[in-house]
């Protein structure tokens, strides 16, 4: 077999960088919540990566190589990471190139004279037009609707942190998922967004709210496991991902006892059999099921940038993926075969190759560690004979996830 060599590190120009997956927010459709509950996943290990360790795994010439760092993720806020400012100061300090950094976050927590000093920080690499460092808010709705999907986020909060930010010389962004609570609210939240003084306001079509043939209620349930009330996909179908579905699919509450969740919590479990379903994936499932719609397409991996450089993640333990998609469902516990299969492949080929407390990025990359799991099993025909699924699901084909950022604010 040919391999690939589609990751070194000459062509690195971006790091989505995950610093911790604490968080303060609760979101119910979030990879780190239980079965849509404010409860966080059992199994799941809190960590973060402090300033020592970012210097150690990024020095100079790897923060020079990147045009972009983006501090995301996609179980925690980078905001509530212990280090978080010194280290955006850190990489003004050693940029030679005008890296870029930007933020995603809910922004409800720490408070405002922080989110002022970060934004001094920020307004000293406010650059041209695009070449600025931003805090991007996720911020769903008003006063009286962004709690329902921003769980734990309170409003006053973040208006005071967001303010703050701006007023010290902070460029920053309003991320709105639209969901059927909150799209009449668009056009009041882009006005108010303008009269804050946010750079840009982006409204998302959300993911969860359809299985990609019907729309299906998302459940929001409390700690106790019981349903507490329902989010929906949005009425307008341009708000949607899905525009025409053939009906709606019944609700699917998750609802739990918390004297099993605390049975799993002590036991750091994760409730199904997790890894005896990862090492059986091929035999009990993917030799069984029809995979023909994930064979043979061309895939073409988002981690190659616009300008043809390519990016990779970086979890808050310090582990080097292709990219957040695929970090969501090896940090996650999903038991579809394609998460599976990931987790099968991952284990089977060890992953200390991907740490990078045993080893250097440069070394990580240029000893083609994700092209062996990854890119190699993109030549391959069939997923039976080891083609990854989930790469063909999400860069295979135009997937949900390309549809997220196609809402467009019509006239009213």
């Amino acid at each position: 077999m040919n391999h690939s060599t589609f990751w070194n590190i000459h062509e690195l120009a971006q790091m989505h960088i995950e610093l911790t997956n604490a968080c303060n927010a609760a979101c119910p459709n979030c990879v780190r919540t239980y079965n849509n509950s404010p409860l966080t996943r059992p199994d799941l290990e809190i960590g973060q990566i402090s300033i020592e360790q970012f210097k150690k795994y990024f020095p100079p010439n790897i923060i020079n190589k990147c045009g972009l760092i983006l501090f995301c993720g996609v179980h925690g806020d980078p905001c509530i990471a212990r280090d978080m400012l010194e280290i955006c100061k850190y990489i003004g300090e050693v940029s030679e190139t005008r890296t870029i950094v930007r933020v995603n976050t809910n922004g409800g927590m720490r408070k405002p004279e922080w989110w002022a000093e970060l934004g001094k920080l920020f307004s000293k690499h406010a650059g041209g037009k695009h070449n600025y460092w931003a805090v991007t808010f996720s911020i769903d709705g008003l006063h009286d609707t962004n709690h329902l999907y921003r769980r734990n986020v309170k409003w006053e909060s973040v208006m005071e942190n967001a303010s703050a930010f701006i007023n010290a010389g902070g460029i920053a962004i309003w991320d709105y998922l639209i969901f059927k609570h909150n799209e009449h609210q668009i056009y009041e939240a882009k006005e108010f967004s303008e009269k804050m003084g946010f750079n840009k306001f982006v409204p998302k079509k959300a993911l969860g709210v359809d299985n990609g043939t019907k729309l299906q209620p998302m459940a929001a349930l409390n700690k106790d496991g019981n349903l507490e009330y329902i989010i929906e996909a949005p009425v307008n179908s341009k708000n949607r991902n899905l525009e025409n579905p053939i009906g709606t699919e019944p609700l699917y509450s998750q609802s739990f006892k918390i004297e099993d969740y605390i049975r799993l919590k002590e036991n750091k479990n994760i409730g199904h059999n997790f890894q005896q379903q990862v090492e059986s994936v091929y035999e009990d499932r993917i030799l069984k099921e029809d995979n023909s719609k994930y064979n043979g397409c061309k895939i073409s991996c988002k981690s190659k940038t616009w300008t043809g450089g390519k990016e990779i993640f970086v979890d808050n333990f310090g582990r080097v993926m292709p990219c957040c998609y695929v970090a969501t469902h090896l940090n996650g516990v999903y038991t579809d075969a394609s998460t599976l299969q990931l987790h099968k492949h991952m284990n089977d080929y060890g992953w200390d190759h991907f740490s990078l407390e045993k080893h250097t990025l440069e070394e990580i990359l240029e000893n083609g560690h994700l092209d062996r799991v990854f890119a190699d099993s993109w030549n391959i025909e069939r997923v039976e004979d080891g083609r990854l699924s989930y790469c063909t699901d999400t860069c295979g084909k135009i997937s949900s996830i390309d549809k997220i950022f196609t809402h467009e604010i019509n006239n009213k």
